[in-house]
């Protein structure tokens, strides 16, 4: 792999320091990006969620379904479920960053998405620490 999730959250936290809201936009998608692709590195830890009664469902929404059912027998059930649910929130401003441009995006929407990030990270290796034991 060439380019990391480390490597999109140090991007999205170059962009945050700009006070420019096209970069704001930018720190708020590469900090999403950054959590998405942490969490899909260990996706495989979580079973398979409940087939989705919306046919329509894209792979961002899957993925969030697969961390948010994890059962509670899994080892890690909870971090899994706080992983879903700082996609969710990543996701939600990751949207009006990139979709609602009638919508302001401030510096608070980039350091909350690089958060988001950051938590994503942190339980993903919290997640993995307790499937290599």
């Amino acid at each position: 792999m060439s380019v990391t999730p480390t490597d999109w959250l140090n991007e999205a936290r170059r962009y945050a320091e700009s006070s420019e809201e096209i970069s704001l936009r930018t720190a708020v998608s590469r900090g999403y990006y950054a959590g998405y692709h942490r969490a899909l590195e260990v996706s495989f830890l979580c079973p398979n969620p409940p087939p989705s009664p919306d046919k329509t469902e894209g792979v961002h929404a899957s993925l969030i379904r697969r961390f948010d059912s994890a059962p509670k027998s899994l080892l890690g059930s909870a971090l899994a479920r706080e992983i879903g649910v700082y996609l969710t929130r990543g996701r939600a401003r990751r949207v009006i960053a990139d979709y609602e441009l009638g919508k302001t995006v401030r510096a608070n929407d980039a350091r909350s998405s690089i958060r988001y990030a950051e938590q994503i990270d942190k339980r993903a290796t919290e997640l993995a620490e307790k499937h290599t034991r």
